[in-house]
């Protein structure tokens, strides 16, 4: 009875723990998250807000809002709106100033797409909820930067004469956005990305230096003194409550960052059990820190951050236990191996590969962030840039920059791509780590292996024998056709001010992610809709795959057939050098034999007709809209040749643009064809198996409670 009333005990406790944790989440996504304002469904409303951060692109100036106040509703204090609305760059707009202006206000809405994280979970976290646009009667009034702005501005003043700026603006404030990609991809290859966020190194580095200085400081002044009201202020607790408060003022500097947040509150506690002659421990430390995080943002799981940070120190804490009695190079060398073992799956299932090389790396780059980088950036700033500790950091510069662009080219060497692993396989490994610590013996491994080979198995059996994904790229086209591991590419999407462009942002990361190798790159026309990404694509090493059908130029199609993996790929348009770019599109047909697949690029009717009449066009399963179904296609009659059972429309959210047009959409479903919009579902995925077609959308199978779109 004693056994079950203490299961009981433990059983009762659970289930309270995760009523108060439920009813805790709720009730903060109310209050914190809801918006409790008018509906905002892109009528003009007049808009009051704070700026919080200004980019200018081209004749362009995009502004981030706090708001304050929209349409006479004022927004809680406590609630985090944030407004993204274009100005024009010849107005000036200062970090911090109020911003008034009417403008149309609707939802912020993001592209959804397999195989890459969900850019909502993101907005959400950050509170980008809103997108402004046609903004007038803009007034605009300056206001005083707040304190991490004025760091801000102060360390980027101080550091722009140094080779690697971006990585000490990094290590000192948690901005990594000035950080040169190249360096960036370095990092991450490496396995020592995770140095640049601000963690428990940077904090206990600062609170051990700033303890050191303000007793240091004290017993002089003490000494010199001597008087009695100093010698009673000498106290080990006022000197850890200052160093402590130091650091947390330097949290708040660097915004909070996750990792910051974990670091700190566990010295804190740290520090309150030590002086309050309570037993400590690392792990306890650790646990009541995460306690801390999730009280004050439930949400904060939703943190890719949260994980690597609070699993690094875990590992930390379990390989400190295990090696008690271990020879210090030893256990520094056994804790890289356990944080290598507690961090490669997660990374493979976030960034689709580990680095391989990261504990050799780690080896030496942690002392030399630990006992030389780092402490001497915290010396040079808290002596505000003195002259002779500015003279020692430009020698490191030099030093450490003239290394790194060294070893830049051996990055890729060092990055082990493992494709899409699933949420499953990471979650059966961790488990499997769990059960060797609980009870060490093989049968936990085992298990895993029989779950992994049970999984693998079903896997294979359900896999598709190959598969169509039309992205969610906005308002362009970017289609992804593979199988057995190699893809075919038709067309690349939009690119923005020469920038940003869905092949950086959405296609090259699904590709990697899941392992494909791209053998052929199909581009329907030059429209920037569909191959505003080329240049990026042939930065990425591309180029050679535009042979097959362009000949290496991408500005012209020719009429050519491949035989591809078992299936056929036909471009059937155009067959002469057509008016113009929308009537030259690359029009292909693709075939397993059972299963027809129709892409009509941005063809009008009058070259549907010529199709026609050309005796071109047979019954598809699958047919993706020509021009994201604009009312100058799909005509009635290339639709009752074409007799598609599902169309797809690739188009963005502009209503001015009635893209699919309502009545093309009547068209189609007045011949029963199964029709899916990308603005509304997201990417969608079609799978051929022997004897079915599956048709999936990223929406629903990322489905959130807390997310509405």
């Amino acid at each position: 009875m004693a056994i079950i009333r203490v299961y009981c005990g433990v059983f009762l406790g659970f289930i309270r723990g995760a009523v108060f944790a439920i009813g805790y989440t709720l009730v903060y996504h109310q209050l914190i998250f809801t918006w409790q304002g008018p509906p905002l469904n892109g009528a003009y409303v007049e808009v009051h807000g704070t700026v919080q951060q200004t980019r200018v692109l081209g004749a362009t100036q995009f502004v981030t809002l706090r708001l304050n106040d929209v349409a006479d509703y004022a927004v809680p204090f406590y609630q985090n709106h944030l407004l993204s609305v274009a100005v024009h760059a010849n107005q000036p707009v200062a970090m911090g100033a109020k911003l008034s202006a009417d403008m149309r206000v609707k939802s912020k809405r993001w592209r959804v797409n397999y195989d890459v994280l969900d850019r909502r979970i993101y907005g959400f976290l950050h509170g980008f909820s809103f997108t402004g646009s046609s903004a007038k009667n803009i007034t605009i009034t300056n206001a005083s930067p707040s304190i991490r702005q004025h760091y801000l501005t102060w360390l980027k003043a101080q550091l722009q004469p140094l080779e690697l700026k971006g990585v000490y603006l990094a290590l000192l404030s948690a901005e990594r956005s000035d950080i040169e990609p190249k360096h960036n991809q370095f990092f991450k290859h490496s396995g020592i990305i995770h140095l640049l966020a601000i963690s428990g190194l940077h904090i206990s580095l600062l609170y051990g230096l700033c303890f050191i200085g303000i007793k240091c400081g004290l017993w002089c002044v003490a000494h010199g003194v001597r008087s009695g009201q100093w010698q009673q202020a000498l106290t080990n607790r006022l000197v850890a409550g200052v160093a402590l408060l130091i650091s947390g003022i330097f949290v708040l500097l660097c915004a909070l960052p996750i990792s910051a947040q974990r670091a700190w509150l566990m010295l804190a506690v740290f520090v309150w059990l030590y002086f309050s002659r309570q037993h400590y421990s690392l792990s306890r430390c650790l646990l009541i820190a995460l306690a801390c995080v999730l009280l004050a943002n439930p949400f904060a799981l939703l943190n890719i951050g949260l994980w690597f940070s609070f699993l690094a120190v875990a590992a930390i804490v379990i390989a400190l236990v295990q090696s008690q009695r271990w020879h210090w190079l030893s256990r520094y060398m056994f804790i890289q191996l356990w944080l290598f073992i507690a961090l490669a799956p997660l990374s493979a299932a976030t960034f689709g590969g580990f680095s391989w090389a990261s504990a050799p790396m780690n080896l030496i780059a942690v002392p030399f962030v630990s006992f030389i980088l780092l402490p001497l950036l915290i010396v040079v700033v808290l002596t505000g840039f003195s002259e002779p500790m500015l003279w020692l950091l430009r020698q490191l510069d030099l030093a450490l920059s003239s290394t790194l662009e060294g070893a830049i080219e051996l990055g890729p060497v060092l990055w082990f791509s493992t494709g899409e692993l699933d949420t499953t396989v990471v979650i059966i490994y961790y488990l499997t780590v769990m059960a060797i610590l609980i009870k060490p013996s093989l049968w936990p491994v085992c298990y895993a292996g029989g779950l992994f080979v049970g999984y693998c198995a079903q896997q294979w059996v359900c896999q598709p024998r190959w598969q169509l994904d039309v992205l969610d790229v906005g308002h362009g086209l970017s289609i992804v056709i593979s199988r057995q591991g190699k893809a075919v590419v038709y067309d690349l999407g939009p690119s923005y001010f020469s920038r940003y462009s869905i092949v950086k942002n959405t296609l090259l990361p699904i590709i990697n992610a899941r392992g494909l190798q791209v053998e052929h790159t199909i581009i329907s026309h030059s429209d920037n809709d569909h191959a505003g990404g080329l240049e990026h694509w042939l930065q990425a090493g591309y180029g050679h795959t535009l042979k097959p059908f362009h000949n290496g130029n991408p500005g012209i199609c020719r009429m050519s057939e491949l035989s591809w993996h078992g299936l056929t790929v036909r471009s059937i348009w155009p067959n002469s050098n057509q008016q113009t770019d929308n009537a030259n599109s690359c029009v292909v047909h693709i075939s397993d034999g059972k299963y027809n697949v129709l892409l009509s690029g941005d063809i009008t009717e009058r070259e549907e007709q010529q199709l026609l009449t050309l005796d071109k066009i047979r019954p598809v399963d699958v047919l993706v809209s020509a021009h994201h179904g604009s009312d100058s296609s799909s005509s009635a009659a290339f639709i009752k040749q074409a007799k598609p059972k599902v169309v797809i429309h690739s188009s963005g959210v502009r209503r001015n643009w009635q893209m699919p047009h309502p009545e093309v959409f009547a068209r189609f479903d007045a011949h029963n064809a199964e029709q899916y919009q990308t603005k509304l579902q997201g990417g969608i995925r079609v799978q051929f198996y022997d004897t079915e077609m599956q048709i999936k959308t990223a929406k629903a199978d990322k489905s959130y409670w807390f997310i509405s779109d």
